[in-house]
């Protein structure tokens, strides 16, 4: 694509554009920074150096592009708290990023090796041990039993604690700390000053914002600040499909279904391959009032145990009960050690409260990452004004309204 087009699909005046030659250890930089609206190359330059200097470089085109812009630059460029002296530690946490973003099981995976490369390489790298304690809480959630899904977490909550440790004046072990709190912990206070913390650290960094709005505001039913935390993160990072996707599932949420499926499919348009976005985007479908819709959308889900809950949801909504319950039993066969939350979404939906309740308790046992919705997912409406539902919130320390 042409700048033009790249800058009016980020919503920017400017675009920073540039090449890597790499031969032996050393590189060729070429960097450029053009008008998106005309083309103008405003600022260009070329670096020789070594790969040991790679930060180096980033500081000096950090202050160029400052300084050709007539910006004020805030804080430095790039903090040393941040950098690491072994490049291929840099090259794996990288990696690892990229693969972070893709937002599925099998990405997370990928993304929880190469964070794991990144801090055996440098174990004093603070934001390798954050993202690490991302990925691995994330790998645990699917995992194939509850001992698994236990020790994969705790491993998460000490790679959180490291990074705080080696980097306490850095957003991002507070960020990584303050999302593992909730579903591991159940500690809204506790997530909320840590991810309080990253905001003042870091107050425009995307990350943070989204984190704050998917395991503070949203949980507790906060839609109006969560909603504008997104959209705030959307604007600093347009290509982050994880934004997209939790603002778009926030917003079906709220009732806001036009505005979720746009934030839904830009996601996918982003990134295809995601687990969540899909279901989210079939059960913004199933909440309007059209299954049929929702039932050609489950199935693009790259994880499985979606498709089932989804199949099962929009079967039931189309009228053929027996094709729900045989996606539901075979979901239940498969994964009742580790999806109790979606399999309570099923019964919640088909007004089955008991059974809800039942696997909304196991789904709490289990610590499963989606118990953090409990309070305003809508397919769960069914529970409302049912005292074991209020008891279970308030053992959660959930505010009731």
């Amino acid at each position: 694509e042409d700048v033009a087009t790249i800058g009016e699909k980020l919503h920017v005046a400017t675009v920073l554009e540039g090449s890597v030659r790499k031969s032996g250890d050393q590189i060729r930089i070429s960097t450029q920074l053009v008008n998106a609206a005309d083309g103008y190359h405003l600022w260009s330059e070329t670096y020789d150096r070594k790969l040991t200097d790679v930060f180096a470089v980033q500081d000096d085109i950090a202050r160029s592009v400052v300084e050709a812009l007539k910006l004020k630059l805030l804080e430095p460029p790039t903090s040393k708290d941040r950098r690491t002296a072994s490049t291929e530690a840099y090259n794996e946490y990288l990696l690892g990023q990229q693969f972070f973003r893709r937002n599925n099981v099998e990405s997370f995976r990928r993304a929880m090796q190469a964070y794991e490369k990144a801090v055996a390489l440098d174990p004093g790298y603070a934001p390798a041990w954050a993202a690490l304690a991302l990925a691995t809480f994330w790998v645990a959630d699917s995992a194939d039993s509850l001992t698994a899904v236990m020790t994969g977490q705790e491993r998460a909550v000490a790679a959180a604690d490291k990074a705080i440790a080696l980097g306490g004046n850095l957003p991002d072990g507070y960020l990584a700390r303050g999302f593992v709190r909730v579903p591991i912990q159940w500690d809204f206070d506790g997530a909320r000053a840590d991810l309080q913390r990253a905001l003042s650290l870091k107050p425009e960094d995307p990350d943070v914002l989204l984190t704050y709005a998917q395991v503070v505001l949203r949980p507790l039913g906060r839609f109006p600040e969560a909603i504008t935390a997104l959209r705030k993160a959307a604007e600093l990072d347009p290509l982050n499909a994880r934004v997209w996707g939790v603002l778009g599932s926030t917003l079906a949420a709220s009732g806001e279904f036009g505005a979720a499926r746009e934030a839904l499919n830009r996601s996918l348009e982003i990134s295809p391959d995601q687990s969540f976005t899909s279901f989210h985007l079939g059960t913004t479908f199933l909440l309007e009032g059209q299954p049929a819709a929702a039932m050609v959308i489950y199935p693009r889900s790259t994880n499985e145990i979606f498709r089932f809950a989804g199949t099962a949801l929009a079967e039931h909504s189309l009228g053929h009960p027996r094709a729900s319950q045989r996606a539901l039993d075979e979901m239940i066969s498969r994964f009742g050690h580790s999806g109790a939350y979606q399999i309570a979404e099923v019964y919640g939906w088909r007004g089955e409260k008991d059974l809800a309740l039942a696997w909304l308790e196991r789904a709490r046992d289990q610590r499963d990452g989606g118990f953090i919705n409990v309070k305003i997912d809508p397919l769960l409406r069914s529970l409302s004004g049912d005292p074991r539902y209020a008891a279970l919130l308030a053992r959660m320390h959930m505010p009731l309204d």
